[in-house]
């Protein structure tokens, strides 16, 4: 069984591990494959915004997945240095002059996959999105 925490530097070639990562352990839990795809789905969504969104280009950093399986849900808990978040991105569905302006936003990529998602800065000033996937 594969470790529920994976932390990778902020580089879009990363991607494929932390793919690799949620496979393996989606395999071990033995998840059916629509929660399988859902779950990669949305793991490389956030992966690819904070990599192209949350930071600037060529700054170094760093981002934690953590995983776990809540029975009927499933969390997934990102975490990364980068500069704070703005959360209206996140928490909520975006103003129709911010979707004009920004293009799709991460919110609406994900509102068709989970239950929820939570953002907050923690004390250690990184930021933290949890995302239920029921």
């Amino acid at each position: 069984m594969v470790n529920d925490r994976l932390i990778l530097s902020n580089r879009q070639e990363n991607l494929q591990l932390l793919m690799d990562y949620v496979r393996k352990w989606a395999g071990d839990r033995g998840l059916p494959p629509n929660r399988r795809r859902t779950l990669e789905k949305a793991a490389a969504e956030i992966f690819l915004h904070l990599v192209t969104q949350a930071y600037r280009p060529g700054q170094p950093g760093s981002i934690a997945l953590a995983l776990e399986d809540k029975g009927p849900r499933l969390r997934l808990t990102f975490e990364d240095d980068a500069a704070p978040h703005n959360p209206a991105n996140l928490n909520d569905p975006p103003a129709p002059e911010e979707t004009a302006r920004t293009g799709n936003s991460l919110y609406n990529r994900l509102q068709h996959l989970a239950e929820s998602l939570v953002y907050y800065r923690t004390a250690d000033r990184k930021n933290r999105l949890v995302v239920f996937l029921a």
